[in-house]
């Protein structure tokens, strides 16, 4: 998306207090695109970036045990390599 673009469809340069990415920053362009937007349309000096993920739930030893087979082990070798910072709860960033 050009900033031009971006102007018309989200809003002007430095007009945005908060940008939240809820359970999708890893499937952003994180190397270009992504910051550089961000950063455009952030308020300075205040601006911020909020991101989280979720995490593996707990139950009981048993019901861990089988989801943490099935999560780790039979479906993990299937997901696209950009879920592993999800994996890392993105403190690889």
């Amino acid at each position: 998306m050009s900033m031009t673009e971006l102007e018309q469809l989200v809003s002007p340069q430095g007009t945005i207090a908060l940008v939240t990415i809820a359970q999708a920053l890893h499937w952003l362009d994180l190397s270009s695109t992504f910051y550089k937007q961000v950063n455009w349309v952030l308020k300075k000096p205040h601006g911020v970036i909020a991101s989280w993920c979720y995490t593996s739930p707990k139950v009981n030893d048993a019901v861990d045990a089988l989801h943490d087979k099935l999560y780790s082990f039979d479906a993990r070798p299937h997901w696209d390599p950009r879920r592993e910072l999800l994996e890392d709860n993105y403190r690889n960033i």
